[in-house]
């Protein structure tokens, strides 16, 4: 492996665990302990609020930093065989995955909580959940084929 190699890779884990980290904080630790600190059935709008506009910085550096950092990687070690062909197909998928489920929650359900009532917003918010949930459990499929790719050589 290249110096190169080595530092796009280095680059590339790391924005994996920002997204990754940022996503699992605000689903399984910030909002469950933000329901907790409001009245029952009142949703907790001015944290849940603040904390993604907080995020998402360090996620859309994340979806940024791992796009480039992937792309560049395949530039300076393309798929040398079917195997690695597949994996790659299995990364990309996965990013795909991340991507499009934090940018659906950014620009249809973020603007949609805002207006909303406690009722909606706890609906809508339950289903930017799951797609949180399914974020991260893509983003460590990924890392791990990541590491099993770069680790391994298959």
């Amino acid at each position: 492996m290249t110096l190169v190699e080595k530092i796009l890779l280095s680059l590339h884990t790391i924005a994996g665990a920002v997204w990754i980290g940022s996503v699992f904080m605000g689903a399984f630790i910030d909002t469950p302990a933000a329901e907790e600190s409001v009245e029952k059935g009142k949703f907790p709008f001015k944290f849940i609020i603040g904390q993604g506009r907080r995020v998402f910085y360090s996620v859309y550096f994340g979806i940024f930093q791992l796009w480039a950092t992937g792309i560049l990687l395949l530039i300076v070690h393309p798929p040398l065989n079917s195997i690695e062909i597949r994996m790659m197909i299995g990364k990309f998928f996965f990013l795909f995955i991340m991507t499009a489920f934090t940018l659906y929650g950014t620009f249809i359900t973020w603007p949609k909580i805002q207006l909303a009532t406690d009722k909606e917003a706890y609906t809508l918010h339950k289903y930017y959940n799951y797609r949180a949930y399914g974020t991260f459990v893509s983003g460590i499929l990924g890392l791990l084929l990541t590491l099993w790719f770069y680790l391994y050589k298959i």
